[in-house]
């Protein structure tokens, strides 16, 4: 849900019209239980970030920039500079998606224009806000969306959810109050690239067997940030409603880190980036740190596309043979 919503995100950058705001903790519904921040502004500025990108294969580079400068061509806008901040709030379990807020410079009337040619589209007023609905031609769902206030777009799989994203904009419902301990996702600065804070964590891994360590967990943070050119530096903290518990997930991740380790000789990466990762607990919180320098992403980068040009050089399984008759 994610991937989708950022794609349809990048179609909003439809030029110059109107500017971006920032995102304020009273926007969010204040059933919120989860809000996960990508500042895209900061990625872009970021030189660790650029560095890495020029690592990337020349071919997968240049046809990642051949897809932007179509994109130009047809829009006139650069997605990468007219994005400044997403932000995806949801109030249950993370599989079923939530709101995406795009911050960045919108031109509503052209983007109007070009949605009105999808399959399923149909647009609705809500309290003077014209909410945007069709049926995405890839999934084959649905999606809506609304330009709530100038320079702030509103996405969802949901319109239900979406309608409820607007109220509170309107001030019609409530939103995150001050003291929130949600507050810390939207709090932008030129290192933070990542940002994910989380309540009743529980209710929000769902039935995934790989969050089963996280099931007894209250709170969750995570932030990945660039504090220099060189490094890139993950810190995760998950509050668990007890001391045993808090201890019962460090074991948890022990053993996952364990695993990695003992599987260095035929996923050696893997177990490098596992060797980086300092876990520890404290009372109720269990703290993960990991920083990875800029030779280790770059090396773990190359290992990755040789192995993905190796699969894609291999030659295909062999037709079973066919059976006599």
């Amino acid at each position: 849900m994610f991937k989708r919503l950022t794609a349809t995100a990048a179609l909003l950058i439809l030029a110059q019209v109107v500017p971006s705001r920032a995102a304020e903790l009273k926007d969010f519904p204040a059933q919120t239980h989860w809000i996960l921040s990508v500042d895209v502004k900061a990625a872009h500025a970021s030189p660790l970030m650029n560095a890495l990108a020029d690592k990337i294969d020349a071919k997968k580079r240049k046809d990642a920039e051949n897809k932007l400068a179509a994109v130009k061509a047809a829009f006139g806008v650069d997605l990468l500079k007219d994005i400044e901040h997403i932000v995806i709030a949801g109030n249950g379990n993370a599989e079923k998606g939530g709101v995406a807020y795009v911050y960045g410079t919108f031109d509503t009337q052209r983007l109007t224009t070009i949605l009105t040619a999808a399959e399923g589209f149909e647009s609705t007023n809500h309290n003077g806000v014209a909410v945007m609905s069709w049926i995405d031609e890839k999934d084959k769902k649905p999606k809506s969306l609304c330009f709530a206030k100038p320079g702030l777009a509103l996405i969802s799989n949901t319109r239900a959810t979406l309608i409820d994203a607007i109220d509170v904009l309107g001030g019609k419902k409530a939103g995150l109050q001050a003291g929130s301990p949600l507050s810390a996702a939207i709090v932008r600065n030129a290192q933070n690239l990542l940002t994910l804070q989380a309540c009743d964590v529980s209710a929000i891994v769902g039935a995934a067997p790989k969050a089963e360590a996280l099931k007894q967990a209250e709170t969750l943070s995570l932030c990945v940030r660039t504090p220099n050119a060189d490094t890139l530096d993950a810190e995760l903290s998950v509050t668990a409603t007890s001391e045993a518990t808090a201890l019962q997930i460090q074991q948890a991740l022990l053993g996952i880190q364990a695993i990695a380790l003992l599987r260095a000789a035929e996923a050696p990466q893997p177990a490098t980036l596992a060797q980086q990762a300092k876990i520890a607990c404290n009372g109720r919180t269990v703290g993960v740190k990991m920083t990875l320098p800029k030779e280790l992403i770059e090396l773990a980068i190359s290992v990755r596309e040789a192995k993905q040009e190796e699969n894609a050089a291999a030659p295909a399984p062999a037709a079973p043979a066919a059976k006599p008759l």
